[in-house]
This record gives C-alpha cells, sequence and structure tokens, in this order.
C-alpha cells in the first residue's frame, strides 16, 4: 500500500471506529447488559502480561471471583504487589516472573511450571508489545512478533499437546482493532524495513485471528477458542508506545475494567461459536473484517510453516491441530 493509502486507510479506520472503540461505546452498550457476578470457584487460570493494564485487570478480577491465578509477566515487583493485593480476594495470584518475549523461557513456563499445576480451565494470551523502534531479541526474533504472536502460540498449542489445558478449557487471545488495517502478511511479521511499530503490531494482531480461526476449524472436543479486542484502553502501554494517541485520546479512552471486561464474560459464559472466524469485542462476535483490503493477504499455510521455522520446540504446530 502506498505511503497515501496508508495514509487514507488510517483516517478511515480513526473516524469510523472513534466511537465505537471508545468509552462512549462501551458505556452505550453496557446499559443494555444484565448485571452478573463472574464465578470462576476452583478454576485455575493463567494470564499472560499481569503486571499492569488489562492483563492486571483480568487476573485480578478472576481471582477475586475465586480462580487460582497464575500470573505471568516480566516485572517481579509489579507481579509481587499483585499478589500482595489479592492475598484477600476469594482466589488466589501466584506470579511468574518470566519474559515471554523469549521461546526459551516459554518452554520454560511450560516444562518447569505448568507440569506442577492442576491443567488450566482459562489460559488468557493477553501479553503484547508495541515498539517505536524494531528490536530483536537475544534469539535473534523479532522482539514484537515473538512476544504478540509466536509465543502465546507456542505455549497455546505445546500446552494443548502437553494435557496442561484441561479438556474444556477456554483459550482467550487478547487481538486488536488494529488489525482490521492489514491483511494477512507473512513477510511483514519480522520486517524492519520502513518500520512502523502501530502497523507491525496490527500485522501480528491480524495473524493472530487468523490463528484463532486455524485451532477452531481444527481442534475437537469442548475446548473453546477465542480471539477478542478491548476497544481503546487507558493502558501504560499505550501511554508509553502511542503518546500522541494517549494525549489526545485519554478522556475517551476505556479504563483496565472495560477492556478486561469481554475476556471475563468470555470464560464465564463460553458462548459456542459456530462459525470459526470472527473476532469478540463488547461480549459480541463481530465480523475480523471491516476494511478494503484485508481479506487479500497469505494464506493459513504460509503463516503455519513460517511458525514452525521460527519457534524451536520440538514438535511444536504438529498435527495435533490437523
Amino acid at each position: 500500500m502506498s505511503g497515501i493509502g496508508d495514509m487514507l486507510q488510517a483516517t478511515r479506520f480513526f473516524v469510523g471506529f472513534l466511537p465505537s472503540f471508545t468509552n462512549v461505546g462501551y458505556l452505550a452498550r453496557r446499559s443494555l447488559w444484565q448485571r452478573e457476578t463472574w464465578d470462576f470457584s476452583s478454576q485455575h487460570w493463567l494470564v499472560s502480561g499481569a503486571s499492569s493494564g488489562i492483563g492486571r485487570e483480568i487476573a485480578r478480577q478472576a481471582a477475586a471471583a475465586g480462580a487460582s491465578v497464575l500470573a505471568v509477566a516480566r516485572s517481579a515487583d509489579k507481579l509481587a504487589q499483585l499478589a500482595e493485593e489479592a492475598e484477600n480476594l476469594a482466589g488466589s495470584i501466584h506470579p511468574i516472573p518470566m519474559d515471554l518475549s523469549l521461546v526459551a523461557s516459554t518452554e520454560e513456563l511450560i516444562s518447569r511450571v505448568l507440569v506442577q499445576h492442576p491443567a488450566l480451565n482459562v489460559l488468557v494470551n493477553n501479553v503484547g508489545v508495541l515498539l517505536n523502534t524494531p528490536a530483536t531479541t537475544a534469539e535473534g526474533l523479532d522482539t514484537g512478533f515473538a512476544t504478540n504472536l509466536l509465543n502465546p502460540w507456542l505455549l497455546t498449542t505445546e500446552a494443548c499437546q502437553r494435557g496442561l489445558l484441561s479438556d474444556d478449557a477456554s483459550v482467550i487471545h487478547m487481538s486488536s482493532g488494529g488489525m482490521y488495517n492489514v491483511p494477512l502478511s507473512v513477510p511483514a511479521l519480522e520486517s524492519h524495513e520502513n518500520y512502523q511499530g502501530a502497523m507491525a503490531y496490527a500485522y501480528h494482531k491480524r495473524a493472530q485471528v487468523e490463528l484463532n480461526a486455524h485451532l477452531r476449524r481444527t481442534e475437537a472436543g469442548r475446548r473453546q477458542y477465542y480471539v477478542m479486542h478491548p476497544g481503546w484502553v487507558d493502558t501504560p502501554g499505550v501511554e508509553t508506545s502511542l503518546p500522541d494517541f494517549h494525549r489526545v485520546l485519554k478522556p475517551l479512552l476505556r479504563n483496565a475494567a472495560a477492556g478486561a471486561d469481554t475476556a471475563l464474560w468470555l470464560a464465564s459464559h463460553r458462548p459456542n461459536q459456530r462459525a470459526p472466524e470472527g473476532i469478540w469485542f463488547d461480549r459480541a462476535l463481530r465480523s475480523s473484517h471491516a476494511l478494503p483490503g484485508s481479506r487479500k493477504g497469505d494464506d493459513l499455510e504460509a503463516l503455519l510453516a513460517y511458525l514452525e521455522t521460527r519457534g524451536n520446540f520440538p514438535g511444536a504446530n504438529e498435527a495435533a491441530f490437523a
């Protein structure tokens, strides 16, 4: 897409979704919902990216509703503070400091941590990073790609293959409305040429939507796989990565509780989504395509093949999902 085309697409996206994605849309829809009290008693959860923002709120509310939550993030101090604040809740929070931009850390999380705990009832792949400049991990992977896409995929598929998800588990992937801007593009997943952090993030999140549809088509049994986006939320990550966006829209941005709502609702209600495609937003299944050109991308097989070459788990992406 040309520079002018990118600008027009971004303008159409911003103007078109402004009322819906901000707190305006959330408050309007919430007025139609029945009041609910979550009950996650005796459930075992893992929430990644749990040290701040939406992930922190999901972990806190799940624990308040009785769940035992493995809270995974890089900051040991922030996780310890979260666990301390949860001491009087009905459930519990167990801090797991770990850098999920690294495949080795993801493998350690599965092989050392998850095997010591009961099978997960809910897995929330919330971890994400939007970088203003490109970065590479110690393993030679693009940091955004590894954090936003590769390692959540490996965590999900490996946990399932190794029996670390319960037979009726819910897996919830936290995507972004930014994915509406782009098609599936394998070359864009780690490209540092003419780098734009928001666009790189959007390509990762589009791929995440496609992978969730793949899991829904191929995974047999009672497990439910969902992908959602939270709207535009006032989080530390947004403030750091998109300072101008945050400054201009701060009065209209959703709070973390609004951003976490659909994830908690999905975990509680486990709606039976018949079609594999779609993205959940404000408790309803929406189309995952809204702007021209987003369907004209690479095919899923190219994406799966690329992930297999970039992840080095023995057996990752094998035929358990084929």
